[in-house]
């Protein structure tokens, strides 16, 4: 018995993958979008109405990334896979400036309307977020402080939608 071919081999397309014009395209696209996304990052940190001290933090994070995107060349073993890492970082960082903008937002819309609970709480978790952007630590621990963060914003600002119409 033969076996169906549904097209070009495993090792076929890793071979393919190591055509040294390809492998080149391939890092300089990951190049350009990790400094595409860090310039995004950089005006949406910008524009934000977020306190001095917390853009300072995050352009402090944007330029490190920037900085380690530049570390890393065409000729760096696993450059390309080291890029893509890069990009998800920045992702979690624009997702920290996404909430923690929000968050004041909320605490901004919700005045001294709102409970000394859910603004401290806002307070307690935009820190946590903040903290791990200081910290470096992008990865798990940004992630669970930007879960907890989300959830104190969303129920803050059925809060303060209710206050308002209320």
């Amino acid at each position: 018995m033969t076996q169906q071919s549904s097209g070009p081999s495993r090792l076929s397309r890793v071979a393919a993958k190591e055509v040294p014009h390809r492998k080149a395209g391939r890092f300089f696209a990951a190049q350009s979008d990790v400094k595409h996304s860090c310039e995004q990052l950089v005006l949406d940190v910008k524009r934000s109405s977020l306190h001095d001290a917390m853009k300072t933090d995050l352009l402090n994070a944007v330029q490190r990334v920037k900085q380690a995107a530049h570390a890393i060349s065409e000729d760096t073993p696993g450059g390309r896979n080291d890029l893509v890492e890069l990009e998800k970082q920045v992702e979690h960082l624009q997702l920290a400036e996404k909430w923690v903008n929000a968050a004041e937002r909320v605490l901004t819309r919700l005045g001294t309307d709102g409970t000394k609970d859910v603004r401290d709480c806002l307070l307690e978790y935009q820190d946590r977020v903040m903290w791990c952007v200081r910290a470096g630590h992008w990865d798990g621990q940004l992630t669970a402080a930007l879960l907890e963060l989300t959830q104190h914003v969303q129920e803050a600002e059925a809060l303060a939608s209710r206050t308002v119409s209320g």
